[in-house]
């Protein structure tokens, strides 16, 4: 969950714009370079091990924003190394034509292979396998191996502990197509909404299901977490640099208290540089706006029927009442009634459910006549059943000034959120869906259809993204402003999940 006060005007300082026309120089120079070389060797994704399957149970963003980080960690095969390269200012660059359907020309972090329409996820299979990059637990637990020994593997575990676990304990993971990650997680519930649903469980339900839509359409999905359970933003990153997909998708759901609108608040934050984040950004923004209009749709046209039934009940009260008043007049003109009899109910609020029932007259229907009886007394109309029609809330999106795709940019031209900025080069996006702290948004997320329909829309991306050339729609200005984000994701008070035989840790967690 990212605040959705931020302002989308800011723009850089005139320092941090000459770091980033550094940057740019930079860039144009590696593309030169890249341009000379040309393209005699197109890289595919590594592995060639086959897949396991990993077993599901059917905020505030929790990233940690490590201020004084600037280098990430990508996990190899035999050790945890830094590239103090990436200390040097990267701006986005501008955006490349993307080429057709096929294997891409080498991209910043290798190549993305694709599929077609026919196969939008062809076999990944490049021969054997030179060292386990990440190894899978019986129960779904995703490591990254930073070493091999005769009987165990080093591996860094949710926390960014690395600790040893017996060979037995654990299976080779190889290449996939894509990573999902469910943001938050274990005691980390992220954003949570008016009646307490939470996001973790949400962006959860969210990737369950479109791991089970992919993998039917025969693509290769590993999981950060299958289960709740924390894990850090670092270890999340790693996992992908690990299994090195072709795209690697982190869900979410948002929150904060931002101006309401008539648009969703739907956002992607991409990965600073990568024309394949930025575009497969676009594709998830696209694709969701339809599912979005539909439910809202929906949503309002039930809550203008629940007026108009509202509105027959009222006319059917008020004729009651009439009734009863013109009985009431009639007797107090007889002298049967003093004066100050007064049984009418009080006008009701416009758009409220009436009361469960209609106010009945205090005197008794037989009233003794009269010599002084010159008016008849009118019998009142029968009053009306209980309403019984359940109360519908109007609908109404938030956040519709902060909705887009972007990247979101530090001083230091890298990633402001932590996900992203510890994936190495994998192409990776983080997807805001909705508010579910607006009551009305929560209310549309408890929808188990509404559910499916989001992962539809994340599937529909995935599948553009692999098979074709589309660009999407969404793009907006990158951000470059500070806020703060939430002090979750980091390895100071994460839970471990509970692991099979492990060894004694080594006493490290990676640096911060």
């Amino acid at each position: 969950m990212v605040s959705g006060t931020r302002s989308n005007e800011a723009g850089p300082s005139p320092t941090r714009r000459r770091a980033q026309q550094r940057g740019r120089r930079l860039l144009a120079a590696l593309a030169l370079t890249t341009v000379l070389a040309g393209s005699a060797a197109v890289t595919t994704l590594a592995g060639g091990l086959p897949s396991f399957d990993i077993t599901a149970q059917p905020s505030n963003l929790a990233a940690t924003d490590e201020q004084d980080e600037l280098r990430s960690t990508s996990i190899r095969s035999s050790e945890v190394s830094e590239d103090p390269t990436e200390e040097t200012v990267n701006e986005r660059a501008e955006i490349l034509a993307i080429p057709s359907p096929g294997r891409l020309a080498a991209s910043a972090r290798g190549s993305t292979l694709l599929g077609t329409p026919d196969e939008p996820f062809p076999p990944i299979d490049d021969g054997p396998v030179k060292s386990v990059r990440a190894v899978i637990t019986d129960d779904g637990l995703v490591l990254p191996v930073v070493s091999g020994e005769r009987d165990s593997w080093r591996v860094q575990t949710a926390c960014e502990q690395t600790v040893r676990i017996s060979r037995g304990d654990a299976s080779p993971l190889g290449p996939a197509h894509i990573v999902l990650d469910a943001g938050h997680g274990g005691t980390e519930p992220g954003a949570v909404g008016p009646t307490g649903l939470t996001e973790k469980e949400l962006n959860l339900g969210v990737v369950l299901r479109v791991r089970q839509r992919l993998e039917r359409l025969g693509a290769t999905v590993v999981l950060t977490r299958d289960g709740d359970h924390n894990i850090t933003t670092k270890a999340r990153g790693r996992i992908a640099v690990a299994v090195d997909p072709a795209l690697f998708v982190s869900v979410h759901h948002n929150g904060g208290a931002p101006p309401g609108g008539d648009l969703p608040g739907t956002m992607a934050f991409t990965k600073a540089g990568s024309d394949h984040s930025t575009r497969f950004g676009g594709l998830f923004f696209e694709a969701l706006q339809p599912a979005l209009e539909s439910a809202a749709s929906e949503r309002r046209t039930a809550y203008q029927a629940y007026l108009t039934k509202l509105e027959a009940y009222e006319t059917e009260v008020d004729a009651y009442d009439r009734s009863v008043a013109a009985r009431e007049s009639a007797l107090v003109a007889n002298g049967q009634l003093p004066p100050t009899a007064t049984t009418v109910p009080s006008a009701r609020d416009t758009g409220s459910p009436p009361e469960p029932r209609v106010r009945q007259p205090v005197f008794t229907t037989t009233v003794p006549a009269t010599a002084s009886t010159t008016v008849p007394v009118p019998t009142t109309v029968a009053p009306p059943a209980p309403f019984a029609v359940d109360p519908v809330a109007p609908f109404s999106f938030a956040g519709s000034g902060n909705r887009g795709v972007r990247a979101w940019i530090r001083p230091d031209g890298r990633d402001y959120l932590s996900v992203l900025r510890n994936s190495g080069d994998v192409p990776t996006v983080l997807v805001e869906y909705l508010y579910l702290t607006n009551p009305a948004e929560e209310a549309l997320l408890m929808d188990a259809n509404f559910l499916d329909a989001q992962a539809d829309a994340l599937v529909t991306a995935i599948v553009d993204y692999f098979s074709t050339s589309k660009r999407g729609s969404g793009y907006v200005a990158d951000d470059y402003d500070d806020q703060p984000i939430g002090g979750g994701g980091s390895p100071d008070g994460c839970v471990e999940p509970e692991l099979p035989s492990i060894g004694t840790a080594d006493g490290n967690r990676p640096g911060r």
